[in-house]
């Protein structure tokens, strides 16, 4: 059994051999084939490398794309409640006034306009105005005759200032003491006695008519 083998595994490797002879045979074949007549025929039509223009490709002109439109936003305001019961707080304060008229200037025959040839009133002539002035001597509105007895026991002196309101009479018509002496008893002797005394010449105002008026002034208490 082993002899018959070794003969079986030789008769396979000189199949082997032929098989790859044959091979070997029509690769050449075929090699000899394409180095003959195919592939020279190829070259012999080839470009010649120097014989070509190049064409650039056609420009296209790239599309602008429109803008998008701006959108028109509003914004939404919720009614305010005023408190007034009024459903808008805008008042309407139109005023209708009507159509115009139109206005009526007057003419003579040639269509002109009419002058009024009157003057104008001239205006009333206006004068400083003038306080109030004293009639006769203000030393004699109080004599040594007014001085109070207890004033006089108690030594009492000072100055009292007064101011007096003057009516359109020039009478006397109040007295303010601005600045007592310290006694109130002379205070009252002296508007007392210059409101009985005094007189005057009524203030005037800038149109020349009387009008009220104050004056002022004061009295000395000394006994000597």
């Amino acid at each position: 059994m082993a002899y018959v083998d070794k003969r079986t595994n030789g008769g396979k490797f000189g199949t082997g051999i032929a098989v790859a002879a044959v091979h070997v045979g029509i690769g050449a074949a075929l090699l000899a084939t394409f180095a003959g007549g195919a592939i020279q025929e190829a070259v012999d039509k080839a470009l010649n490398a120097q014989n070509w223009t190049y064409v650039p490709p056609p420009y296209v002109k790239p599309t602008a794309k429109p803008s998008a439109a701006p959108t028109d936003r509003k914004i939404f305001v919720p009614p305010v409640d005023n408190g007034l019961g009024l459903k808008d707080p805008m008042l309407d304060t139109t005023i209708d006034i009507g159509p115009a008229k139109p206005l009526d200037l007057g003419g003579n025959a040639d269509g002109g306009i009419f002058v009024d040839p009157r003057p104008l009133p001239s205006p009333s002539p206006r004068y400083a105005a003038v306080e109030a002035v004293p009639r006769g001597n203000p030393g004699t509105w109080v004599s040594r005759d007014d001085y109070p007895a207890r004033a006089i026991r108690e030594e009492w002196t000072g100055v009292t200032r007064f101011r007096l309101d003057i009516g359109t009479d020039g009478r006397v018509t109040g007295c303010t003491v601005t600045a007592g002496s310290g006694h109130v008893e002379l205070d009252r002797v002296a508007c007392a006695r210059v409101s009985a005394r005094a007189r005057f010449d009524p203030a005037k105002d800038e149109s020349g008519g009387k009008t009220a008026g104050t004056y002022e002034s004061a009295i000395r208490w000394q006994i000597e």
